[in-house]
């Protein structure tokens, strides 16, 4: 019975998203659409997930098709998603960013960086690495120890149930295959844009901002 209640609740999310952001695109000076919201809404963003508890959010499901018009939107910003999906998926996600952008529009996505994760291996005793394994096995591993850069790396790909993990040549070419260009990395919270400046907050949402900036690669992309 709960499981029907709960599949009742996703059709009605389902079906009321499309009004939604017909409504967010009427009435947005700037059209911006935050892609896996989560906890961190953006004033001003179409912050969407793919389970609208939080007031405010809507409806996306980045796997799929976005009930959003060609060329709609000014900015796309997505934070520690793209990594919860699979390769192919992240694909056809990038191509809908895509679409939906206006030309001259940019998109902005921070997800872990695969070389600083296989360096938690690689360069353990690195002081970055030691302190970042340290709070991998005190939050959520200590049961097996306080020190274990095996156990690290498992967390970062199944603890959190991450699906691919991207180094920088994978993401840069993705990007570019879904038509983008202008490929540009920067450092979590800086941009040469204002309205992109400042928007990566899931340091704070697990408590460690540093952390966060370890792990954390941050990518723009534009639509030519």
């Amino acid at each position: 019975m709960a499981s029907l209640r709960f599949r009742l609740r996703q059709q009605v999310w389902r079906l009321s998203a499309p009004r939604k952001i017909r409504r967010y695109l009427a009435s947005a000076p700037v059209a911006k659409l935050q892609i896996g919201s989560g906890h961190n809404l953006l004033a001003g963003w179409l912050n969407t997930t793919l389970y609208p508890l939080e007031p405010g959010t809507v409806y996306l499901d980045a796997r799929r098709p976005f009930p959003l018009p060609d060329a709609s939107l000014d900015y796309i910003f997505s934070e520690h998603l793209i990594e919860h999906l699979e390769f192919d998926e992240a694909r056809s996600m990038l191509r809908e960013c895509h679409r939906a952008l206006k030309p001259g529009g940019r998109m902005r996505i921070a997800t872990p960086d695969l070389k600083q994760i296989i360096a938690l291996y690689t360069q353990p005793d690195g002081a970055d690495q030691a302190s970042y394994i340290r709070w991998i096995m005190s939050t959520f591993r200590s049961q097996f120890g306080d020190f274990s850069p095996a156990h690290a790396i498992n967390q970062s790909f199944h603890g959190w149930r991450h699906k691919f993990i991207y180094d920088e040549p994978t993401l840069t070419q993705a990007l570019a295959d879904a038509g983008f260009c202008r490929v540009m990395r920067f450092q979590p919270g800086e941009s040469d844009v204002d309205g992109l400046r400042g928007l990566e907050r899931h340091g704070r949402y697990v408590g460690n901002e540093q952390a966060m900036r370890y792990e954390t690669m941050v990518y723009e992309a534009m639509k030519p």
